[in-house]
């Protein structure tokens, strides 16, 4: 059994001082010897609840901490924030933030971290040892008594093993902005204020235990967003923004979009969108597709721009016999002729090859396509099967036993240069679709080999290394692959273990998916707006991506078949917060039109770097991102072929 001790500290005189402890039968009480700063704990089934308050005629903050006293390095997590120690061993240290000793004086590396509480996804501090988890949350928001406006909350966490949360907040060691940029550290104190939270303290099932505390959380706070168009009016909508404004005939391409209100509020494309997959033209071919059959949308209707037939035409085009997988580009995008040096080559990879990211989500748009026409008994071109067909057998063969397919590939002869990532999952829906269209045992006998080792990066709440530009860090994005993919393996082979699989992946996405309202500053977030529903994309960038709306039937169909209606309440808290996002546009972006979303909504205090022409700040980013608005699309259509078997 793990000895626990809870602390209570206040700050007082410039400095932290004990708050006295005092046990009054089952209750524990915390005060200050001048009465004013308190804390009362009293019991619960899972640990304690919490009241934290201030009567104080100085700025004050109050601190409650848990530690196990082991002396060991506990395993944390702040949703979105802080996994462990954020992958220090890889990554390039004082890129984000790490809970580390290591590399003392380096930006970002600190034992200690605070972060403003609306940064996490569900305002807690977790920590496991062994079996043993414990948590504590607080209300990310307190009134100020007697006064107008509220002040911001803090969660903590300290090496080796101690979690807490705090009244008024300091965003300590430094206000992290985005990967490789800080600001001050920020702070808010209390005078007559006071939050509440609750303390877990849980045996059995170790990390694991940290999703049963996000979902007891959630039952508290969730607020779902609220919007009033319908989800074919969205989709019609999203289509025709993509054709008639993000279209460019000079480039004969799709592209993404900026502008700077309120000087500047036309929409001019500055990149054309060459990549196959990932931020790439699979993103909107296959929902374009789908739009053809449930909505009876017509070729005309595409007028000069490509549609997704064409769009899919053209990744199948770029298949690379060298090495057998896709080229990355369909045209280059600069001087140097290469179809491989996307935009994220400026990051860390610096080599031209093929990325798992791209090349997984090129394949996924064909074979997702395809099984959608397949399902409705459409034909499809025999040219993308076969194909898409060389690349996975590529990715079979380059396989390794254990199950890893990789993370970039040589484009000159079949070969995994970098082993160490989560993107090549991707490949592992790929796989169950080929199973699925061709009945060939191989495809199924690689995806069950890949689910068991993408599996354990999932268990253990460290799935890194997805996006190109983020290089190593714990994000997101790569765990939708894998749910994706363990949804179709259990749909289709109905093993038990493949549900089990699939709820743990669903509940690491809900480590990254506000289950609350935040309260953002800016616009067009500022009013109106919710997070809860919204997914963060990773440690690195800390904002919320549509991205996570891709994942929502898979949810709901994990609610069908396991009868919890937890999954489908998160789903339906997706699908709400993509649909308010789409109606921001354009009277409360200050752009654009509907039917398109940019690929960026902060909740909180990170990566607000954008501004508006005139240097005010803008919680979001002024763009026209085409993987962002056709992931939204996706995940509508998705719905609509729910309702239209």
């Amino acid at each position: 059994m793990v000895e626990t001790r809870i602390l209570c500290t206040g700050w007082k005189n410039g400095k932290w001082e004990d708050l006295k402890e005092k046990r009054e039968g089952e209750t524990l009480r915390f005060e200050s010897a001048d009465g004013r700063l308190r804390a009362l704990l009293t019991p619960a089934e899972y640990g304690w609840d919490y009241v934290m308050e201030s009567h104080s005629e100085e700025e004050t903050q109050i601190r409650l901490s848990v530690s196990f006293g082991s002396g060991q390095d506990a395993f944390h997590v702040i949703p979105c924030n802080i996994y462990g120690d954020n992958n220090i061993g890889r990554v390039k240290p004082g890129e984000f933030p790490s809970l580390t000793r290591t590399h003392a004086g380096t930006r970002f590396c600190s034992p200690f971290w605070e972060f403003r509480a609306d940064r996490a996804a569900m305002p807690v501090s977790m920590m496991s040892l062994g079996a043993w988890t414990a948590g504590i949350s607080v209300d990310p928001y307190s009134e100020r008594e007697g006064e107008a406006g509220w002040i911001h909350n803090g969660v903590f966490a300290a090496l080796p093993d101690t979690i807490g949360v705090s009244l008024g907040y300091e965003n300590f060691p430094a206000t992290f902005v985005d990967k490789g940029h800080e600001e001050p550290a920020t702070a808010e104190y209390a005078r007559h204020a006071k939050t509440k939270g609750s303390i877990y303290l849980l045996e059995g099932k170790g990390r694991q235990d940290m999703h049963r505390i996000i979902q007891l959380e959630y039952e508290k706070r969730q607020e779902r967003a609220h919007y009033e168009k319908d989800l074919k009016e969205a989709a019609e909508a999203i289509l025709d923004a993509c054709v008639q404004l993000n279209w460019n005939e000079e480039w004969q391409a799709y592209t993404d979009m900026s502008c700077q209100p309120p000087e500047r509020t036309q929409l001019k494309a500055w990149r054309p969108v060459y990549e196959i997959g990932w931020t790439g033209i699979a993103e909107l071919a296959c929902p374009f597709v789908m739009a053809e059959q449930l909505l009876g949308i017509k070729k005309e209707r595409f007028g000069k721009a490509k549609n997704g037939r064409e769009l899919l035409d053209q990744i199948a085009g770029a298949y690379n016999p060298a090495s057998g997988l896709f080229h990355d580009l369909v045209a280059p995008v600069d001087e140097s002729g290469s179809l491989e040096n996307g935009w994220w080559i400026w990051y860390y990879i610096k080599k031209e090859c093929h990325c798992a990211y791209t090349n997984g989500k090129g394949a996924y748009g064909l074979l997702k396509t395809m099984s959608f026409l397949a399902d409705r008994g459409q034909e499809y071109p025999a040219e993308w099967l076969e194909t898409v067909l060389k690349v996975l057998d590529t990715v079979i063969l380059l396989q390794r036993e254990d199950g890893n397919y990789g993370y970039t590939y040589s484009n000159r002869e079949k070969k995994v240069l970098d082993w160490d990532g989560f993107a090549g999952c991707w490949f592992l829906p790929c796989m169950v679709y080929a199973w699925k269209l061709t009945g060939e045992a191989r495809y199924l006998e690689s995806a069950e080999r890949a689910e068991r080792f993408y599996a354990g990066y999932v268990h253990a709440l460290n799935c890194y290394s997805t996006p190109m530009d983020t290089w190593k860090a714990v994000d997101e994005e790569g765990n939708l692959a894998f749910v994706r993919g363990v949804r179709l393996l259990h749909e289709l082979t109905g093993k038990e273990e493949y549900l089990d699989a699939l709820k743990e992946g669903a509940c690491y996405e809900y480590l990254w998916r506000y289950g609350y309202a935040a309260r953002p500053e800016n616009p067009p977030v500022k009013e109106g707006w919710n997070s809860c529903g919204g997914s963060v994309t990773s440690i690195s960038n800390p904002h919320i991506h549509p991205m996570g709306v891709i994942i929502d039937t898979d949810l709901r169909y994990l609610a069908r078949v396991t009868g919890e209606e937890y999954h489908k309440r998160r789903a339906d808290d997706g699908t709400a917060w993509l649909m308010q996002c789409l109606e921001l546009y354009p009277e409360k972006s200050g752009y654009g039109r509907y039917g398109m979303i940019s690929e960026r909504f902060c909740p909180s205090d990170g990566l607000v770097t954008e501004r508006y022409s005139d240097g005010r700040p803008y919680s979001s980013w002024f763009t026209f991102n085409l993987w962002a608005t056709a992931n939204g699309m996706e995940a509508i259509l998705d719905l609509l072929a729910e309702e239209r078997p």
